[in-house]
């Protein structure tokens, strides 16, 4: 049963059921953990939260008054035990970005599935879906960027998507395009991958390595896609183009055309990278997602692959630690990346934690590297603690106040 206390009023034995505040708010990396740390109850005590909430079914109850535990004889009745846990305190942009990414993939699900019938495409609903995309991630981008990211590897064709087209529209601020363009840009990265509605989905979700002849097949996916959307004049060419051209690289070594350079469209080009961050950062049937800093960091060493202001300016869209990367500092401590400082994109603002050899995280805090350069400083990428510790995250962003 749930019962609400002040934090002042927390002691060993209790079974601690959340802050009555926002996740980045608080220093625990986890809600709900038996209190057994001396270390984590000075945590609390120090937070300066008021209120928080203990589950008095699995651990000690608040002492009442004459009790050998301490507790304060002038304490204030506490409130009734609500029938249900409190709800994760959210921020609404954090919600709206939830429901845009579930109604989205909903919509790219039916439209592929529609394809595979042979059914002409519904453009119109196409539109809509990236005018949706286009306005949450012109308005305040890190919401829809960070949610878009969390997916399945049984949700990555239709996430892929919707994840390309608001990487399209974000990149196209970065470069100054205009309101139209940048929804230009996003309409192209949403129908980019079209072509994979005909390739079967034994092929697409195979777990180990594919046969040249099935490698093949996959290749022709942009053809494909091109020949189906040529077959409709409501589709713009410029989104026909994105579709045929984004596994071109700039230096003619890419397909199906080999095109090089300043021939390669400008959606094009920006589709080349926001399709292989996005698929080098998901989970596949084959293959764990990278951290995004990783694949940031592997993106920069591929001469002759992207167009390199192109490339530099979606590194200033993302970060060079993007959110969600996990990093090393130097105190030993890691921590993951919740928002960036535009000011020095080295110096993001963390969730910092220390775990042990059972992976129970703690003394978390949120560390702006900006504000107080003297606290830490980042050494080194996540690496192999992202295998160990990524699975940690979506949850916790999901459940978190979004950062502005």
């Amino acid at each position: 049963m749930l019962k609400k206390i002040k934090v002042e009023d927390l002691v060993l034995g209790m079974y601690f059921c959340g802050f009555e505040a926002a996740w980045l708010d608080h220093p625990f990396w986890k809600n709900k953990f038996l209190l057994k740390n001396a270390n984590e109850l000075k945590q609390a005590h120090a937070s300066g939260i008021a209120y928080c909430w203990i589950d008095i079914s699995k651990g000690k109850d608040v002492a009442a008054p004459g009790d050998d535990a301490p507790s304060e004889p002038d304490a204030e009745p506490q409130a009734a035990a609500p029938e249900e846990p409190p709800a994760p305190e959210l921020d609404p942009a954090l919600l709206d970005a939830i429901a845009l990414r579930e109604t989205a993939k909903k919509a790219t699900k039916a439209m592929f599935s529609e394809i595979r019938m042979g059914k002409v495409l519904d453009m119109d609903r196409c539109v809509s879906v990236v005018e949706d995309i286009a306005g949450s991630v012109l308005q305040s981008p890190n919401g829809l960027l960070s949610v878009v990211r969390l997916k399945l590897a049984d949700e990555y064709t239709y996430l892929h998507s919707v994840a390309v087209c608001a990487l399209m529209v974000a990149l196209g601020r970065t470069l100054g395009l205009d309101e139209a363009s940048c929804r230009e840009a996003g309409l192209g990265g949403f129908l980019h991958d079209i072509g994979k509605a005909f390739i079967p989905h034994d092929i697409l979700n195979k777990p180990g390595k594919l046969t040249e002849e099935e490698f093949a097949l996959v290749r022709k996916h942009p053809e494909l896609g091109y020949k189906y959307l040529s077959q409709d004049p409501n589709v713009p060419d410029y989104a026909r183009d994105v579709c045929l051209h984004h596994h071109e690289k700039i230096d003619g070594n890419g397909y199906p055309e080999g095109q090089r350079g300043g021939t390669i469209t400008l959606y094009a080009r920006m589709a080349a990278i926001c399709d292989v961050y996005d698929a080098l950062t998901s989970d596949r049937p084959y293959k764990h997602g990278w951290d995004p800093a990783e694949a940031i960091s592997a993106m920069a060493t591929w001469t002759g692959h992207f167009d390199r202001a192109m490339f530099l300016a979606f590194v200033k869209t993302l970060g060079i630690y993007p959110v969600g990367s996990i990093v090393k500092l130097e105190s030993g401590r890691s921590g993951f990346v919740i928002r960036q400082n535009a000011k020095d994109l080295t110096r993001p603002v963390l969730k910092v934690f220390s775990y042990d050899d059972n992976m129970e995280v703690s003394d978390t805090q949120i560390l702006d590297l900006l504000a107080t350069p003297e606290a830490d400083t980042i050494v080194a990428r996540g690496g192999e603690e992202w295998a160990r510790l990524s699975h940690l995250d979506s949850m916790q962003l999901l459940s978190t106040r979004a950062p502005s």
